[in-house]
């Protein structure tokens, strides 16, 4: 089965661990890479065709407008409907969920043929999970929120490691996200609503780890209920 992976990256070239790259697109080969620059307006773009030189499983997406993570994804996920690959995810840049973590939902999702799987940022016992506590909390009072409202019994719906069959995205990410913080939600609640019974697998991580140098803003945080007063609008409340 193919399958690829979607890393955006806006403004990353003093995050971007070459190195650590290059190794992970070697031991990988059965997987292709798809780094999406999000009109960034440092050298990311370069270094990312640096990156993909010599390697026939890299390609580089240069965005020259900076569209916000959404939709770069949305745009990359559509552009691969007709593709051979099975299975299309995405990664954040920084690699708080280590490469490692994606390739394991993979395997689990071509094992039992989800539609969706997606990790989870549970705290087991013994698992290394390592999450800023008041962003933590502030996730969980908005999920708790948003469950309320739309019945998606979803943990953790913002961890950005995501997998999906590539016959789901049609109904996932055809149309323009209303919020730019919670597409996630979208997406979930987009799926669900598209199938009288969904197949999906929230997987918890064995590792995360908050990386400093975040995009989101406190802004971004403040604009939260606005973002679930749009959802509400556009979706309706479920019962």
């Amino acid at each position: 089965m193919k399958s690829a992976c979607l890393i955006p990256c806006y403004n990353e070239s003093a995050r971007l661990d070459i190195s650590r790259y290059k190794k992970l697109i070697s031991q990988y080969k059965e997987i292709d890479f798809y780094l999406l620059n999000d009109g960034s307006t440092d050298n990311t773009a370069e270094r990312l065709v640096e990156l993909s030189k010599g390697h026939d499983n890299v390609f580089v997406e240069d965005y020259k407008v900076n569209k916000g993570k959404a939709e770069v994804i949305r745009a990359s996920m559509l552009s691969l409907i007709n593709s051979e690959y099975d299975y299309i995810g995405y990664l954040d840049a920084d690699f708080a969920t280590p490469f490692e973590e994606f390739d394991r939902l993979l395997q689990i999702t071509k094992q039992y043929q989800y539609d969706i799987i997606f990790g989870s940022r549970v705290k087991l016992k013994g698992w290394q999970i390592e999450r800023n506590p008041i962003r933590h909390w502030f996730s969980r009072i908005v999920l708790t929120i948003v469950d309320s409202l739309f019945r998606l019994e979803i943990y953790d719906t913002q961890c950005g490691c995501k997998i999906f069959k590539r016959s789901v995205i049609t109904d996932c990410f055809t149309d323009s996200f209303v919020t730019k913080w919670l597409f996630d939600i979208e997406v979930f609640i987009r799926y669900t609503r598209s199938t009288k019974s969904a197949n999906i697998m929230e997987m918890p991580l064995v590792k995360w780890k908050e990386i400093k140098g975040s995009k989101l803003k406190l802004s971004d945080f403040l604009q939260v209920p606005l973002n679930i007063l749009q959802l509400v609008r556009r979706y309706g409340r479920r019962n």
